[in-house]
């Protein structure tokens, strides 16, 4: 064998051992490597159960303590306001009623007009209660005329009775005379009949002119000096003709308050009006209210005088100011057409509703507000919920006392004491 050949063969046997070395280095290696991967995996493991326990003790402990006391903490901040929507703007509204009978003559508005208290709204023709005026005041006339006689008439009378008293007396001598004489017979019976005669008519005669003056007396109430705004026909003439002067005035309707005039297209020219028939509306705009009608449940703390706040439905973005002006005495059911009958037929218990009254506070533009919008309500009664009012007495004064010392005591440790 040649040298060349030699030296192949080494070369050949040294790559494979170095092949060999290399295999078992690389056996070696992934032994070493998989006897120490399960500790290289035991630290992650751990960390992962860490982690699900976290989640799963802030899942089942901190999270529903947080709902809990979120929950009671919005249960004792609640309660203090009282809020409805069955609430209503309203606003004075006044029918425009003719106090007298006629026709319409003049109509002085138009729909939507603003008018003043006095603005003239319509007229009936006022013909007829002038004639009826002309007559109160012809028949005042005739009275006066009348008492003035019944004067005169009176004094008259007093000296016609004195005359009568004076009459009688020498007709009484006469006949006392005459009787003496006809003893003696200087005077025959017919001269003392005719005597008697006499004397009778002059009593006839001075009664009746009593009698005719008591009558005067008793028209003239018993007093002799009576003055004639005391005549009791005067008074009677005085009243009709103020009557007749009254109706005449209220041929004018007028405006009995500040507001708009509406529904006067109800009304036309020439139309009959009878008295005490409404014919159209006059809106207040100077008083504006709201009418709400909460449930009886939610009056517990509700007084009158408390503040509270009003939203329109048809301005939703303005918040008015208000405040509690009445309560009815009764709820809305006891001022019904037709009052509920509890105690005949079978009864089913419904919560009623108390309608309230609520005024707007001075200073706000109400000039957008018509009568009958849809109103939102929230009244303040200043209500606070306390660990008394919900766990009693004993346990809520004592659970009271651990929160008071238990805010203190944090107050103390958040609060840095003062450098010396």
């Amino acid at each position: 064998m040649s040298d060349n050949e030699l030296n192949g063969q080494a070369e050949a046997a040294e790559h494979g051992l170095v092949a060999v070395q290399e295999d078992g280095a690389a056996t070696s290696g992934a032994l070493r490597a998989k006897k120490s991967a399960p500790l290289q995996r035991r630290p992650a493991a751990t960390r992962s159960r860490s982690r699900g326990g976290f989640r799963r003790f802030v899942l089942m402990v901190v999270l529903p303590i947080a709902v809990l006391g979120g929950g009671f903490w919005w249960y004792m901040q609640g309660g203090r306001y009282i809020s409805t929507d069955n609430a209503n703007v309203g606003e004075q509204k006044v029918l425009i009623t003719p106090e007298v009978s006629g026709r319409v003559v003049a109509i002085s508005v138009i729909e939507g007009q603003r008018v003043k208290p006095g603005d003239p709204l319509v007229t009936v023709d006022p013909e007829p209660y002038k004639i009826a005026v002309a007559e109160a005041e012809a028949k005042l006339a005739g009275v006066r005329t009348d008492f003035a006689q019944l004067k005169s008439n009176f004094a008259g009378l007093d000296n016609q009775i004195a005359v009568a008293d004076q009459m009688l007396a020498l007709r009484r001598s006469e006949v006392e005379r005459k009787t003496a004489l006809a003893g003696t017979k200087v005077v025959s019976v017919s001269d003392v009949d005719t005597a008697q005669i006499a004397l009778t008519t002059s009593l006839a005669q001075l009664t009746s002119l009593k009698q005719t003056r008591a009558g005067i007396l008793a028209q003239l109430d018993g007093n002799p000096q009576l003055d004639i705004s005391r005549y009791p026909p005067f008074m009677s003439a005085t009243a009709a003709i103020e009557r007749a002067q009254r109706d005449l005035d209220s041929t004018t309707l007028r405006a009995p308050i500040a507001g708009m005039a509406t529904q006067v297209s109800s009304i036309q020219m020439g139309r009959w009006l009878a008295a005490g028939t409404a014919i159209f509306a006059v809106v207040g705009t100077d008083s504006v209210w709201v009418d709400a009608n909460p449930k009886e449940t939610d009056l517990e703390y509700v007084h009158i005088g408390q503040k509270a706040t009003v939203s329109v439905d048809a301005f939703p973005g303005t918040t008015y100011d208000a405040y509690v002006a009445a309560i009815s005495p009764g709820t809305g059911a006891q001022f019904s057409i037709l009052p509920a009958q509890n105690a005949s037929g079978n009864w089913v218990k419904v919560v009623q509703r108390v309608p309230l009254r609520l005024e707007f506070e001075p200073g706000q533009d109400m000039s957008r507000l018509v009568s009958g919008m849809s109103a939102n309500i929230s009244i303040d009664t200043g209500r606070q919920r306390t660990l008394k009012t919900v766990f009693g007495e004993s346990l809520g004064g004592t659970l009271d006392i651990i929160a008071k010392a238990s805010a203190s005591e944090l107050a103390r440790i958040v609060t840095p004491e003062p450098s010396k």
